[in-house]
């Protein structure tokens, strides 16, 4: 089944905006970055981006007109300043009613405000990793369930999920696990608290071996995330 693409406006090009503009071109959308100023315009430029605006995020006017002389279908709030992605939601909430408003933050404080302000997806950095999907959009399944969290699906979403000491997982092997299968949950990485609490992505060829303690990032339905938590005895 060949999926949608979506004509989107990005706006930040810092740490996270930059590999969510790399990984939603690399899926096959058209990306626009728009930017308070004309350096990090010029990082995007560097990275291959053509269509690129320096805007003035409190005028109102300039806003409208970009979104409408270019028939965007999503807004993508990436700044790193939190604040700044906070104002712009509401914004374009208030302008465009009708256009998905997705936004990224770093807190339950800073999610809490957004889903306020209107966004209609917010994403958490921290769970999700933001910026380091870029390296992960290869695996299609992935790939498919970020497309959902992004545009489609609310009920889909990251979690983090401690393996309880003495759960059906504690000390199994990642490759003998197949979590889609078995579980309805993708498994995206893990913080191994062995070896600190670096995050690692799945990749080919891993071969991990879960211990008790250890931090799974998993991406799923609602549902069925609370169901595999139930099976770990961890409480939702």
């Amino acid at each position: 089944m060949v999926r949608k693409k979506h004509r989107i406006l990005l706006f930040g090009f810092g740490r996270y905006g930059e590999q969510i503009a790399k990984n939603l071109a690399l899926d096959g959308h058209e990306i626009a970055i728009a930017a308070t100023t004309k350096e990090e315009l010029k990082v995007a430029a560097n990275d291959g981006f053509e269509n690129l605006y320096v805007v003035d995020i409190e005028d109102d006017a300039q806003l409208t007109d970009l979104v409408l002389d270019h028939s965007f279908t999503h807004i993508f709030c990436a700044f790193d300043d939190e604040e700044k992605n906070i104002y712009l939601t509401i914004t374009f909430k208030a302008l465009f009613r009708t256009i998905p408003v997705i936004a990224i933050c770093e807190s339950k404080e800073t999610e809490r405000k957004l889903r306020l302000a209107g966004a209609d997806r917010v994403i958490d950095t921290m769970v999700a990793a933001a910026n380091r999907l870029y390296y992960i959009v290869e695996k299609p399944a992935v790939a498919e369930a970020i497309d959902e969290i992004l545009f489609k699906d609310k009920s889909i979403l990251f979690e983090e999920i401690e393996v309880p000491k003495g759960s059906i997982l504690d000390g199994v092997n990642i490759k003998d696990i197949a979590f889609s299968k078995k579980y309805k949950v993708i498994l995206i990485g893990l913080v191994d608290r062995e070896l600190g609490n670096k995050f690692v992505f799945v990749t080919r060829g891993i071969n991990h071996k879960i211990d008790g303690g250890d931090v799974l990032v998993v991406v799923g339905k609602k549902h069925d995330i609370a169901e595999f938590k139930k099976l770990l005895g961890e409480e939702s």
